[in-house]
């Protein structure tokens, strides 16, 4: 860690320790929420990838369920 990100760290958890339990509550709530948005964002970019991938290879026309059963199937043909 560089001592510019110390810096801020050392600021944040000043102003953190000033605050009311309400405030600091909001404060993790709000930390959360981003932490939660940049999973979905990763959701999104894995479905747009295997989306991408099942028409390159032909399997768009597939429902889940159906690509799910494939995939129990040969995982079951694997492990034989």
């Amino acid at each position: 860690m560089g001592k510019v990100e110390k810096d801020l760290e050392k600021k944040i958890l000043n102003a953190f320790r000033g605050l009311s339990p309400e405030k600091k509550q909001e404060v993790i709530d709000f930390i959360e929420f981003i932490e939660s948005r940049d999973q979905v964002i990763k959701w999104i970019e894995f479905d747009e990838w295997a989306l991408n991938l099942a028409k390159e290879k032909g399997f768009n026309h597939l429902t889940e369920d159906e690509v799910a059963q494939i995939v129990k199937a040969h995982r079951s043909a694997g492990s034989r």
